[in-house]
């Protein structure tokens, strides 16, 4: 399993802090979320892309919003609003 904490408006939007889905990659876990949180759709989740406003870190390591990139099982994926700051 692929852990995808969410936070900030996808928490809201979803009704939860974590989704744990089945995915050897991004696109994969991004369209379970979406079929997994339907509200997330289109605001956070664009099919197996994210909406342009939102980027993940992958293990605390690797920002990016690559559908390609692969996951292994035990990952942690953060989803983050690209806009959000300090």
């Amino acid at each position: 399993m692929v852990v995808i904490e969410l936070y900030g408006v996808a928490r809201l939007r979803a009704g939860h802090d974590h989704v744990e889905v089945e995915a050897s990659s991004l696109g994969e876990a991004i369209q379970a979320l979406g079929a997994r949180c339907p509200a997330l759709s289109p605001h956070v989740v664009e099919g197996p892309r994210l909406s342009p406003s939102y980027l993940v870190a992958v293990n605390g390591r690797h920002l990016t919003a690559d559908p390609d990139t692969p996951l292994a099982e035990g990952d942690v994926v953060v989803l983050l609003s690209a806009d959000a700051g300090g």
